[in-house]
């Protein structure tokens, strides 16, 4: 099973991804993320703000993202609270590539990356994607999570658990 996540839903960018061998595409808009490769309503909430202890100790949100961006660091303790709440962390190639300081997004993805992998929380690992030059291969993704210290074996174990999510 391999899935990514855009920030767009441009038919190019889902057909790009199709063709590398993507089998779900996810669509992360305004604090919701939505599986597109299927016609169903499974449409989750999902999280980017200020406010991350907040939704993380109530379990507010299924998935979160732009920790790096909003320069948000996990710890110990949230990172059980995400793993109880069974919350998902979504982390962006994009993100990295767009920042304008990239070593304070890439030293905060790599503190949380390997947070996350120390305590099981389950991470996605995605482009990004919001053109067709974004697109990355599955790969490309595995690297990128095992750059920043997420490794393959709980990579997998995130996908089956989101996959068993919105099914």
């Amino acid at each position: 099973m391999k899935i990514d996540v855009i920030r767009t839903d441009s038919k190019e960018i889902v057909e790009k991804l199709k063709n590398l061998g993507f089998d779900r595409i996810f669509l992360l808009k305004e604090h919701s993320i939505k599986d597109i490769t299927k016609n169903e309503n499974n449409e989750f909430d999902a999280y980017s703000g200020k406010d991350y202890n907040f939704i993380i100790r109530k379990g507010k949100a299924r998935f979160i993202y732009d920790l790096e961006i909003n320069n948000f660091l996990l710890n110990k303790g949230l990172c059980s609270k995400l793993k109880e709440n069974k919350i998902t962390v979504i982390f962006s190639f994009s993100a990295l590539e767009k920042s304008e300081n990239m070593f304070k997004v890439y030293k905060n993805m790599l503190i949380n990356g390997k947070l996350c992998n120390d305590y099981g929380v389950n991470c996605l690992y995605s482009s990004g994607s919001e053109n067709t030059s974004d697109v990355k291969s599955f790969f490309q993704l595995c690297a990128f999570a095992e750059e920043f210290g997420y490794n393959y074996k709980n990579m997998l174990n995130s996908i089956k658990k989101v996959t068993e999510l919105v099914n």
